[in-house]
C-alpha cells in the first residue's frame, strides 16, 4: 500500500519542547506538594491534559478535578512560556518541505493545546505546509490510544494504511501503531529514555530521511 500522508507529532518532533513542558510540571508538582521524578515524567510524555492528570489524580489520590488541575496547569504554562527559549528540532523545517517537494499530504497531530500548536506553527511560518492541525485536547482518549491519528485519517477519508507518523515518545509510537499506521520513531534526547522500539524505523537525526529513504519506506 503506498503511503502519500504524513503525520508529524509537535512536542520533541517539531519543537524541542519536552525540556520546557518538564520544568512547568514539575513547577506544578511543587505548588501541588508532589513528588516530582524524571521516571514518573517519562510516563506522561505524549498524553493530552486531561488524561494525563486524570491519572496523576489517580496515581497521587487527588481530590481535586483533573479538569480544575489541568487549568492550573495551562494557567502556569502560558505564563512560564513566554521566558522559555524553546527552538524547532533541527532539520525538521528541511524535512517538511522536503515531503511537501515530494507531494506528500501532511498534518500535525499533538496532544498540546491547538492554542499552543497554532502558535508554534505561526512562528516557523509553516501553516501553509499543514493540511489539518489536530489537539488532543478535543478528544475522551489520549496516546497511546489511537484515536487523534484516526481522526487525521477520517479528516481524509483515507484508510489508516496510507499514513506515516513521525513520533519521539512510547505512548506516541503505541498510538500510532493502535491505528494502524506506519511509525518513524524519533530518539530525542531531550523526550528522556523513550522505548521506540515498535516503531518501524528509529532515527536519530531527520537527515536520515533523504528522497531515496523516503521514497522506499512510502512505496
Amino acid at each position: 500500500m503506498t503511503k502519500d500522508h504524513f503525520i508529524f507529532d509537535m512536542d520533541g518532533v517539531i519543537m524541542d519542547s519536552e525540556p520546557a513542558h518538564k520544568e512547568v510540571l514539575e513547577k506544578v508538582f511543587g505548588e501541588l506538594n508532589l513528588e516530582f521524578s524524571d521516571a514518573y515524567h517519562q510516563t506522561l510524555v505524549g498524553m493530552a491534559a486531561v488524561p494525563m492528570w486524570e491519572k496523576i489524580k489517580s496515581d497521587f489520590k487527588i481530590e481535586t478535578n483533573a479538569r480544575e488541575l489541568m487549568n492550573f496547569h495551562k494557567e502556569i504554562f502560558f505564563v512560564e512560556v513566554e521566558h522559555l527559549n524553546i527552538q524547532p528540532v533541527t532539520g525538521v523545517v528541511s524535512l517538511i518541505k522536503k515531503l511537501k517537494e515530494m507531494d506528500f499530504h501532511l498534518s500535525l497531530a499533538s496532544s498540546s493545546s491547538l492554542k499552543l500548536i497554532k502558535r508554534f506553527v505561526h512562528e516557523l511560518g509553516i501553516e501553509s505546509y499543514f493540511d489539518y492541525l489536530v489537539s488532543g485536547e478535543s478528544l475522551e482518549r489520549s496516546k497511546p490510544f489511537p484515536d487523534i491519528f484516526l481522526k487525521v485519517a477520517k479528516n481524509y477519508k483515507k484508510d489508516p494504511s496510507h499514513f506515516v507518523v513521525i513520533e519521539d515518545s512510547k505512548n506516541g509510537v503505541k498510538a500510532a501503531k493502535a491505528a494502524g499506521m506506519m511509525c518513524i520513531g524519533y530518539k530525542n534526547p531531550n523526550s528522556g529514555n523513550q522505548d521506540l522500539s515498535e516503531a518501524d524505523i528509529v532515527i536519530e537525526s531527520f537527515t536520515k530521511l533523504t528522497p531515496q529513504v523516503i521514497t522506499k519506506i512510502t512505496s
